[in-house]
């Protein structure tokens, strides 16, 4: 196509979303604009631990105060500009497995984090080891939900499900580590996706089941990958070359990617401090037992 057949062609796309703007009675006027900077502010972050009513979670309360996990997110959390306070917080929820944006505050059930825990391998898979895939979907689900606090709060726009925004939004975030530590991080998350999907496997969902804001567990699991992958394919080649991936879909994950990136930079960044982001990128987060090297990916 000829550059005076591209202008032509913007041109009349142009035409007519300015036709269909008119039509749906869309103006300038209702157009997205940031909120006002003298409501921002950064280190917006706080947190609760809630002692469990549930003696079986006890130990796990006690884990998470030793290691002092809300207080790490916390500090992670920090060069977001927000406009209200945002608590952190583990709690119990009378035996239902869940994690949830709620009335300011990002709530991770205690039922949610054993759940994780039993889902974990029990010995090293292909280099993804036990403690890989505790850290990963424990950081993923805390992230998640700060994606949803990210777009209620400042009220960002989006299309679709924000369900979906949500797990963009993570995924983004976890890729965004050193690599190795986004390498593992990733295939940790993926673990239990892939295994909720393998579970599933042959099985007839229930309609209901479908009809859930959430995406399917093999659908998260394959674009999670595929952001991955279109992040950088030689950290994730694998997950294609041993067929985690299939080659159909990761052709556009390069695009899936950037298509994300772009919006992410467009719409989140101006919320997030430089500053203290680089100082975050800098500081080094976890403690994993061995590499995972590109090669050695087992998801499920």
């Amino acid at each position: 196509m000829t550059g005076a057949s591209i202008r032509i062609r913007r041109g009349i796309v142009a035409t007519l979303m300015a036709a269909v703007a008119s039509f749906c009675g869309i103006s300038s006027a209702g157009a997205y604009e940031m909120l006002p900077a003298a409501s921002l502010k950064t280190n917006q972050f706080d947190y609760e631990y809630v002692e469990p009513t549930n003696p079986v979670h006890r130990p796990l309360y006690e884990a998470l105060k030793k290691m002092q996990i809300l207080e790490k997110f916390q500090e992670f959390f920090s060069p977001l500009r927000f406009p209200v306070r945002i608590k952190l917080k583990v709690k119990g929820c009378d035996g239902v497995v869940n994690a949830y944006f709620w009335e300011d505050a990002i709530q991770v059930c205690y039922e949610y984090l054993d759940w994780v825990m039993q889902q974990a391998p029990k010995s090293e898979k292909l280099g993804l080891t036990p403690r890989d895939a505790l850290i990963g979907p424990t950081v993923d689900v805390f992230l998640h939900e700060a994606g949803h606090a990210v777009v209620e709060v400042l009220e960002i726009p989006f299309f679709g499900r924000e369900e979906d925004v949500a797990d963009y939004f993570a995924s983004y975030v976890l890729l965004q580590f050193a690599k190795d530590d986004a390498r593992r991080l990733i295939l940790g998350a993926s673990f239990l996706s892939g295994k909720e999907a393998s579970d599933e496997q042959g099985k007839a969902p229930e309609m209901r089941i479908l009809a859930d804001t959430h995406g399917l567990p093999a659908q998260r699991f394959y674009s999670r990958l595929c952001m991955a992958y279109g992040f950088d394919k030689e950290l994730f080649g694998d997950v294609v070359e041993m067929g985690y991936l299939p080659q159909s879909r990761a052709r556009n994950c390069r695009y899936e990617y950037q298509t994300n990136e772009t919006a992410f930079k467009a719409l989140i960044m101006p919320y997030i401090d430089p500053d203290l982001m680089k100082s975050m990128k800098a500081k080094r987060w976890f403690q994993f037992e061995s590499s995972a090297a590109p090669g050695a990916a087992s998801m499920k």
